[in-house]
């Protein structure tokens, strides 16, 4: 068993709904454990928005994570906890693998030749306009070598032809997102934004968007990251903010 910077408990479950509704149940306030709900066979497995993420059993990483928060998360500093998950997954993977070639896809996405290889998931409890429990639900491909062609999807297997301990992956991520974590308390946000930034997917790039208002689709450069979190993109030589629900990426008249 690893030693964690913090007390960790782990249920396994061999079949369940979705590890992120299962993890709510037993998000207690008070508790200073982290909690991992960890099953090899999710079957409504929660994406962004109405979304879903897929996963083939007993093949690939599907779990949350549940911790109550030591500092006092605002809620309109959600995008930090999205900051320290998605540069602690980006870490592991480029460290395990020795590959530079994963990126951050805003806002918690991990990609790898532009194929989807990881999906976070961050749902919270707030009171008070505070963050009083965090549920982080995470899927990483490890052996699964299918995929439907709309999914955009690749996995540990595919790309790097190796196979995998799960519950060592299991432990190793979630004590790089605790290690993330601690470091985000010693020395605030500043180089976690920065780490983020520097690993976004398609920054400074030309990149094709729809826009879900206005139900156009635009040509745009990704610039950088508002302090609110939201995606700043130059379109027509101007700066435009958006957040989550506004817009998509596109991927060759594709829509991923």
């Amino acid at each position: 068993m690893k030693k964690f910077i913090w007390p960790v408990k782990v249920f396994f479950i061999k079949k369940i709904t979705s590890t992120n509704y299962f993890a709510k149940l037993h998000s207690f306030s008070g508790n200073k454990n982290w909690t991992i709900v960890w099953s090899q066979n999710q079957t409504q497995g929660k994406g962004k928005g109405k979304n879903y993420w897929y996963s083939e059993k007993q093949k690939n990483l599907t779990f949350s994570i549940t911790f109550n928060p030591i500092l006092s998360f605002f809620s309109k500093h959600l995008y930090v906890i999205n900051y320290i998950v998605s540069n602690a997954i980006h870490k592991f993977l480029t460290k395990t693998f020795n590959h530079n070639g994963f990126y951050i896809k805003w806002p918690n996405d991990i990609l790898i030749n532009h194929k989807k290889i990881s999906g976070i998931l961050i749902e919270n409890n707030i009171f008070l306009h505070k963050i009083n429990n965090v549920i982080i639900g995470i899927g990483l491909n490890v052996h699964q070598t299918k995929f439907r062609k709309e999914w955009n999807a690749t996995s540990i297997k595919k790309e790097f032809n190796t196979n995998c301990n799960l519950y060592n992956i299991l432990e190793e991520i979630i004590f790089a997102i605790q290690k993330e974590y601690f470091f985000f308390i010693k020395n605030g946000e500043k180089k976690i934004y920065q780490y983020y930034i520097k690993n976004l997917y398609m920054k400074d790039q030309i990149s094709y968007f729809f826009l879900c208002k206005k139900n156009i689709f635009v040509k745009g450069i990704i610039r950088f990251i508002s302090k609110k979190g939201d995606l700043i993109i130059e379109i027509h030589n101007k700066l435009y903010s958006f957040f989550q629900k506004e817009i998509q990426y596109i991927n060759i008249n594709k829509i991923f």
